[in-house]
């Protein structure tokens, strides 16, 4: 049998999956990958463990493969965080700072004005935030001058996690990435389809080696063969939520899809043109580079499975997130109760990091249950405001919504996305289409299949959720409510400039 390997290196988790010629997946592993705070605001991981964990996940879906041939391995990551090791021994100088980490906001306000803030975005399609690996390149140049002298000589790498995976995988033969994980440090123009010199001096950073921007399906040479038993050819890597988009078979534009975890992370296929319209709250990136660049535009919910996992530890329901939809279940309605999720902020479109959270409209008849279905509301009206913001952006209609992630195994929370969004939804066969997705990717590279038309031919079938059009005044009206509560709360709370 001729398989295929994807890698998800994640920010919870590392996973790895086998895939065979006609699309189906045949054997998963995975393994959690630790998260250090040290101080407030500050996010790291071991880029050891990292590779400790892929080289495990490989082998255990290796072992499980048995005499299968593996013509091609793909890797998708979190994207943005910084990684930076020593050229010399290929270890690791620092922890990992990761995407979440907000080192670099204090170093970058002098960036914050309007003409600064309008070139970034228009060369990168993102927003000025400490979020995006060149803010957090800052950082380091400010406040560790020894590890910054050795990226100045060659003495020290720098690359996001694709790039670390990648160097060490092929045992520091290869110093690349995908022009999707470029796409995401701030220092690459997507138009160009290049690293930007103009942006580097702009966030001073003077580097004497730049990882090689290379296509989604690279090649990106082979793994050592120690490692494996064989060298194993590395044809694939891009951003996890780029891996998403295309698990989901998005490959045309207007498609779009909606990965629910933590948060959430709805993708829209957006072409091939970089200059497609952008509304405020949304983000133009790189999907994947094949032959030609596919664009998207991001949207972001900052709390969808973290809203449950917060509501059934303050209300101490039991089993988790998947206690707090029966509870919602069970009670039919929020009852009137409305909940803003703004735990850490909100995301996508307002953009507003010094918002916090609200819940109103009890009464003394509310219950636990009423405040559970209020939770699962907020989700479901969070996508539904940057859906439409995307539909406003860019006037496209969309015609139905591919949704993956550990909460849509809820049919209940499903059929209510659906009844918000008066959408249909196309719920994936996984729980995570990322490792799926650089799977197929990797087969793409390897030419297991010859093109996209081949490869759609292949895709794993959803299940259907069809909304519920009677309940569409009743919607309406419930997210019009909701939207105005969170302009209230928002007005009580100072404006921080967010991105």
């Amino acid at each position: 049998m001729t398989i295929v390997i994807g890698i998800d290196q994640g920010t919870t988790n590392t996973k790895a999956v086998a895939v065979d010629g006609a699309g189906r997946l045949l054997h998963t592993a995975a393994r959690p990958i630790s998260t250090q705070a040290p101080q407030p605001g500050w996010v790291e991981q071991d880029p050891k463990q990292m590779l400790t964990n892929v080289v495990d996940c490989v082998r255990d879906v290796l072992a499980a493969a048995g005499d299968s041939a593996v013509v091609g391995l793909g890797i998708a990551n979190q994207t943005e965080t910084l990684v930076v090791w020593d050229w010399h021994t290929g270890e690791p100088v620092m922890p990992a700072i990761v995407w979440q980490c907000r080192r670099g906001d204090e170093e970058i306000r002098e960036l914050r004005n309007d003409r600064t803030v309008a070139l970034i975005r228009n060369k990168t399609g993102l927003g000025l935030d400490p979020t995006f690996t060149a803010c957090k390149l800052k950082w380091l140049f400010r406040n560790r001058p020894a590890i910054a002298d050795g990226l100045r000589r060659g003495d020290h790498l720098f690359g996001t996690v694709d790039c670390w995976l990648i160097w060490k995988l092929t045992d520091g033969r290869v110093y690349a990435t995908d022009s999707s994980n470029a796409a995401r440090t701030m220092l690459f123009d997507i138009g160009r389809m290049a690293w930007d010199p103009e942006l580097f001096e702009l966030f001073d950073l003077s580097l004497h080696s730049i990882p090689e921007a290379r296509r989604s399906t690279g090649p990106f040479g082979h793994t050592g063969a120690a490692l494996f038993g064989r060298p194993i050819p590395i044809t694939a890597a891009l951003g996890d939520q780029q891996a998403s988009l295309f698990g989901h078979g998005c490959f045309e534009p207007s498609q779009i899809k909606a990965t629910y975890g933590t948060g959430a992370f709805i993708w829209l296929n957006a072409g091939d043109r970089p200059d497609i319209a952008c509304g405020d709250g949304l983000l133009r990136t790189v999907a994947w580079h094949l032959d030609e660049p596919c664009y998207a535009l991001e949207g972001f919910v900052m709390y969808a499975g973290a809203t449950l996992e917060w509501l059934a530890t303050r209300l101490s329901i039991p089993a988790g997130g998947i206690g707090v939809v029966e509870r919602a279940r069970q009670a039919g309605s929020s009852g009137g109760v409305i909940l803003v999720p703004a735990f850490q902020g909100l995301a996508g479109p307002w953009w507003r990091p010094d918002a916090r959270a609200a819940l109103v409209g009890m009464m003394e008849s509310t219950s636990a249950g009423h405040i559970c279905h209020a939770g699962l509301e907020a989700i479901c009206f969070q996508v539904r405001t940057l859906l439409d913001s995307i539909v406003k952006s860019t006037g496209r209609k969309i015609e139905m919504l591919r949704v993956d992630g550990g909460p849509t195994r809820s049919a209940y929370l499903m059929q209510l996305q659906a009844d918000v969004l008066q959408l249909p939804l196309a719920v994936s066969a996984f729980d995570s289409v990322t490792p799926y997705g650089a799977a197929l990717m990797a087969g793409l590279g390897a030419g297991l299949w010859k093109d996209l038309d081949e490869l759609r031919a292949v895709m794993q079938p959803p299940t259907a959720v069809k909304p519920d059009t009677a309940s569409a005044a009743l919607w309406e009206d419930a997210h019009r409510e909701w939207l105005a509560t969170v302009g209230a709360v928002l007005n009580l709370m100072p404006n921080e400039k967010g991105r």
